[in-house]
Parts: structure tokens; sequence; C-alpha cells
């Protein structure tokens, strides 16, 4: 694919995001996490600053978007939570070393590759073994970084 036909940080993290949602057909109304919505945001924020810990240097992030976002789920009154951010202060050369330090470290610690579209594209999405949270990064038509975390779907007042 050239350059410039890569899709957008903002595409990918929309496409993360759907597949991040899929909470099974109309049939499953339980929720894949007991959390409610302000825990699911804390696990969501904890999630990025943990990989982001992983990168070299000082990372900034940036908001992309309008910060914390709840989408619903396919079976109402499911949700999922999510964050992404820009990851500024990263050298755009250096991208490719970063990609692959997010990856080693969501592997040491319990996640699973679900998505990996390089070297056609920079958009990898993993998946927690343990918690079903799912972390993206993802590199815009400009060189920029972008990383995410969505909750499964989870009941907006929890279920314990």
């Amino acid at each position: 694919m050239p350059p410039g036909g890569r899709r957008s940080a903002a595409v990918c993290l929309v496409a993360a995001a759907f597949l991040a949602t899929a909470c099974g057909g109309g049939q499953d109304a339980e929720p894949a996490s007991p959390l409610d919505e302000a825990e699911a945001g804390e696990r969501v924020a904890a999630h990025i600053e943990d990989a982001v810990a992983a990168l070299p240097g000082d990372v900034e992030l940036e908001e992309v978007g309008n910060g914390r976002v709840s989408a619903a789920c396919d079976t109402d009154p499911l949700i999922t939570v999510s964050e992404a951010y820009f990851l500024r202060g990263l050298p755009e050369e250096d991208n490719e070393e970063n990609v692959d330090l997010l990856v080693e470290h969501w592997e040491d610690s319990g996640f699973t590759v679900t998505d990996d579209l390089r070297p056609d594209d920079v958009f990898v999405t993993a998946a927690n073994d343990e918690d079903g949270f799912t972390m993206s990064v993802a590199m815009s038509k400009q060189g920029s970084l972008s990383i995410d975390a969505t909750s499964p779907c989870i009941h907006p007042s929890g279920t314990d």
C-alpha cells in the first residue's frame, strides 16, 4: 500500500474500538467484566500508563478526540470505556522500534496480539488474557504514533 494510502490514526482507533466492542450476539446480555464505568475507566488509564512506561524517554500523552469515551456494545445497556492518545516526544524514525517495545511489553504483561498489520500498516492490537481489555498502537499517515485502551463490555453500574 503506498504511504499516502495508510489509514489515519483516528480511523485505526475507530476500527480498534469496533473490534473491541464485539460483545457477542444480541442473545448474550451478560457483561464480560464485573467492573462499573468508573472502574473500567481507571483500568483503561492504568493499562495506558503501564504501556507508556515501557517506552524510552519522556513521552507526553495528547488526547485523541474527547478523552475518555463510553460506547454502546451490541447488547443494551452494556458499554465499553476507552481512551486514546497521541504519543508525543518520540522521534518518528524510532516508530518501528517503539512499536516493537510496546508489543514486547504487552506479551510480557499477559496480552496476546490479536491483529498485527505490519509491515503494510503500523497497527497492532493486543488483548489482555486476564481482564479482556484491549490495547492498540497505530501510526498516522503523518507519522505520529497513537495508543488506545478499551474495556470489554460492562454494565455502567457494574455487577458486584
